[in-house]
């Protein structure tokens, strides 16, 4: 049994096709200086094909994925990078070497510095940047490398990586299955597996080297393992598994429309969090009831200056106006750590988690601030908006965001824009600050949302995108745990509304958990995931669930908590939790 990382749900059991996608072979070769300009042209040329590979892509990526859409925008951005361009350029000039050359070395330069340097923006690029590099090679020698459509019979994918160009080409009426060396839950090919439905298991080392085509592979996306030439006990286990997961996926939908009520009348909004309006619609066919985090900073990324009011305003519209009567959290730009403007000279920070980020960069820069803050308000005019601070620190920066706001207020009054005057403003809690203070925080908000994915990095200081402390980001911590309840404690104190917002709260292993901390108001998730959390709901009971979190919380390390919830929730949820086969 081999063991990754599940980032699409589904058991697949078939033949292994080994995709060979090996680095091509650049070879070293010298040009004479009358030819050097050519080169650098050729070179050129290679690179304004590729861009344009990558918009093809994107406009056959849209009509699966929003945010596999977004991720090919900064492969885009990368090929425009001045590392990659002008340094490649000035190689070829100084050396006189050929474009394919060129680029390995700048490529292999750049690869060295992520072992050495802070900066979470180019560690979160490195297999970006090794996927968009072999694009530019592939096209600077000729190759097309469409062995993807030479697949013409049912079978599990098994490979190093796939390009953008490569997951938009798999053929899915044959692929039942797909498993790489390299990955995680969030790369472009975890992404578009899971709007394809395709299950399918990541970052497993040596994948390759300890299967060949041909050998019979059960991919587990569900563990998160890969199984392969399976004894005949083994088979039929998963065989029953996989009819019994298609069962489950079908009755989670039959309810859909339910709201999401415990068997004691508690009620917990589940929303969806987005990073564009694409295809809003569909979010209620998952049971959606609103959108819990609008991410506002991919309107920027893709851009090459500050987008404009107007621009704001209809985009905010539009997604009002589609996710209407429920309510949409609309967050103020969160740009920073491994999310950079392309227009803006800030990549240099030394520690860039801990730099200008969040509100720190709309407060720095109150009149951009301004302008995002008019849109929204113009957009609440069409519906029930909220506005959410992302990484506060403290009271102090919410008082700043909101003097900022009535400001704003005050001139679109005199200008006789309408807007929602009692429009609801929240916080993000997601640093330790925020967490300690809540109180503090609470008095100047409407309400604060939980962002688990960073709170959980700054409090057990841990890099979640440096593969060598990546496995100590446990979300099980009890000090994750804890801080939770002191925060769920705080809200309820002062009768504010708390929701979740981060990965934990689409965790289905951890809903009752949350459930049982008193006051949950909502808890917003990637879409996919909000049958699951409602069945979850359904089937538990408050006054039980404040009993569960009550256990939990006196144990004392994670190994614990792990070992606990995985027994408890197989009790209590034996249809919604598999377990492993011995």
């Amino acid at each position: 049994m081999l063991s990754g990382i599940a980032v699409s749900k589904g058991i697949s059991i078939g033949e292994a096709y080994i995709l060979d996608r090996s680095k091509l072979c650049a070879l070293k070769q010298t040009i004479d200086s009358r030819d050097i300009d050519t080169e650098v042209a050729r070179f050129r040329v290679a690179i304004e094909k590729t861009k344009k590979q990558m918009q093809e892509t994107k406009q056959k990526a849209s009509e699966v994925a929003e945010k596999y859409s977004i991720i090919l925008d900064t492969y885009t951005l990368l090929l425009d990078d001045d590392i990659l361009v002008n340094d490649t350029i000035t190689i070829i000039r100084k050396k006189k070497i050929n474009a394919e050359w060129a680029i390995t070395e700048t490529l292999n330069k750049s690869l060295l510095l992520f072992d050495n340097i802070n900066d979470n923006y180019l560690k979160g690029k490195k297999d970006d940047l090794e996927l968009v590099v072999h694009g530019v090679i592939k096209n600077l020698l000729g190759h097309s490398q469409n062995a993807l459509a030479d697949i013409q019979r049912p079978v599990i994918l098994i490979t190093h990586t796939l390009s953008p160009a490569d997951t938009i080409s798999i053929p899915r009426e044959y692929v039942l299955g797909l498993a790489t060396e390299v990955g995680g839950k969030t790369s472009h090919v975890g992404i578009f597996a899971s709007a394809l439905g395709i299950p399918s298991v990541v970052g497993i080392k040596t994948l390759t080297d300890k299967i060949n085509t041909g050998d019979q592979i059960i991919i587990d996306g569900i563990n998160g393992n890969v199984i392969t030439n399976p004894s005949k006990n083994t088979l039929e286990y998963y065989k029953q598994k996989q009819l019994e997961h298609k069962q489950y996926e079908e009755k989670l939908l039959i309810n859909i429309a339910r709201p999401a009520i415990t068997k004691d009348d508690f009620r917990v909004s589940l929303r969806a969090n987005i990073e564009s309006t694409y295809k809003i619609k569909e979010l209620k066919k998952f049971g959606a009831e609103g959108v819990g985090l609008y991410r506002t900073e991919f309107l920027y990324l893709n851009a090459y200056r500050y987008p404009s009011e107007n621009e704001l305003y209809e985009n905010f519209k539009n997604a009002v106006q589609e996710i209407s009567p429920y309510p949409i959290v609309i967050r103020t730009l969160d740009i920073g750590m491994d999310k950079q403007l392309a227009f803006l000279d800030n990549h240099n920070e030394d520690n860039p988690a801990l730099g200008l980020r969040g509100i720190r960069m709309s407060l720095a820069n109150p009149e951009h601030f301004s302008i995002q803050i008019r849109a929204i308000l113009r957009a609440s005019f069409h519906g029930e908006v909220k506005i959410m601070y992302p990484m506060i620190s403290d009271s102090q920066e919410i008082i700043q965001a909101n003097s900022i706001l009535e400001k704003t207020k005050e001139i679109m009054r005199e200008e006789k824009i309408p807007f929602n005057e009692d429009i609801e403003i929240g916080a993000m809690i997601e640093t330790p600050s925020s967490a300690i203070c809540c109180n503090q925080i609470l008095k100047e908000v409407d309400f604060i949302s939980i962002g688990t994915n960073d709170l959980i990095q700054y409090l057990l200081a841990v890099d979640r995108v440096n593969e060598k402390v990546a496995h100590l980001y446990q979300p099980y911590n009890p000090a994750i745990l804890k801080t939770l309840k002191s925060i769920f404690d705080s809200a309820q104190e002062t009768g504010k509304k708390v929701s979740i917002c981060g990965e934990l709260g689409g965790d289905p292993m951890i809903t009752l958990f949350l459930l049982g901390l008193g006051n949950l108001d909502s808890l917003s998730m990637d879409p996919h995931s909000i049958p699951h959390v409602k069945k979850i709901i359904f089937q538990s009971n408050l006054s039980e669930a404040k009993e569960f979190s009550k256990q939990l919380l006196k144990l004392n390390t994670t190994n614990d908590i792990h070992c606990f919830l995985n027994s408890e929730m197989r009790k209590r949820y034996p249809y919604d939790f598999q377990e492993n086969p011995n």
